[in-house]
């Protein structure tokens, strides 16, 4: 009996707490679950990422563009018509300047009026892109002038003009007086009327081509706004109007 009393002492126990255990379960098979396999690893995909910057856009340097501005050089009219003894004309609408050498530079003598009528000394002369001859205005003035260019004449010759008869004798830019010997120095293309009587009612005896000279026997006559001179030619007697201002038809000579 003592013996069993000591087996049931000894397995009392145990049995209460193997009870114990499958109540709570704790024997209860739990699942570790299993290490998950370590990935194979790609090497090339495992590289790292390099990030390259972009490549520098290289913008051209353009070198600041130089404007250069051409001078034009006039080219030099030629001298049509034009020599030393013979008469030329003003046509620039503004007049010329007259100056003591044949620059652009050189100092101005005076200023020559449109249409006025100057005798050619000496010439041509080319400077500065111009063509220059040296003129005399009648009035105490000597000098150069240009005659412009091309599309833009300044002196041009006076058609019919003709050397002065001896070497003294030349056109002078003045008013016409009695007595005096006159040329007509109307416009090229046009030609100065005489008439039988002071005034533009009077008939019409004669046209006169420029260049046509006359001796002054009669006048002056103030008449429909014009000074009027009695003229004796060759063949011609007549009355002529002296011009209009800035545009002598009649030019004494001396």
């Amino acid at each position: 009996m003592l013996h069993q009393r000591i087996r049931w002492q000894i397995f009392l126990p145990l049995g209460i707490l193997l009870f114990s255990t499958l109540a709570c379960g704790g024997f209860q098979i739990r699942v570790t679950p299993a290490a998950s396999p370590s990935p194979q690893v790609n090497r090339e995909a495992a590289a790292p990422t390099v990030t390259r910057p972009p490549a520098a856009t290289i913008t051209p340097t353009v070198a600041a563009t130089r404007t250069v501005t051409a001078t034009l050089t006039p080219t030099p009219t030629p001298a049509v018509g034009m020599a030393p003894g013979k008469t030329a004309r003003v046509t620039a609408s503004g007049g010329i300047n007259m100056r003591d050498k044949p620059s652009t530079t050189a100092k101005a003598v005076t200023k020559l009026a449109a249409n006025a009528i100057v005798t050619i000394k000496d010439g041509p002369k080319d400077a500065d892109g111009y063509t220059w001859w040296q003129v005399d205005d009648g009035s105490g003035n000597i000098g150069w002038a240009a005659t412009g260019t091309k599309d833009d004449p300044w002196l041009s010759a006076e058609k019919g003009s003709a050397p002065a008869a001896s070497g003294s004798s030349k056109l002078v830019n003045r008013a016409v007086r009695l007595g005096d010997r006159v040329q007509v120095t109307t416009q090229e293309g046009k030609m100065l009327t005489v008439r039988d009587g002071a005034g533009t009612g009077g008939a019409m005896v004669a046209r006169s081509l420029p260049g046509t000279q006359f001796t002054v026997r009669g006048g002056p006559v103030r008449q429909d706004n014009y000074l009027w001179w009695q003229l004796e030619g060759e063949q011609i007697k007549g009355w002529a109007a002296e011009g209009e201002e800035g545009d002598r038809w009649l030019t004494p000579i001396e």
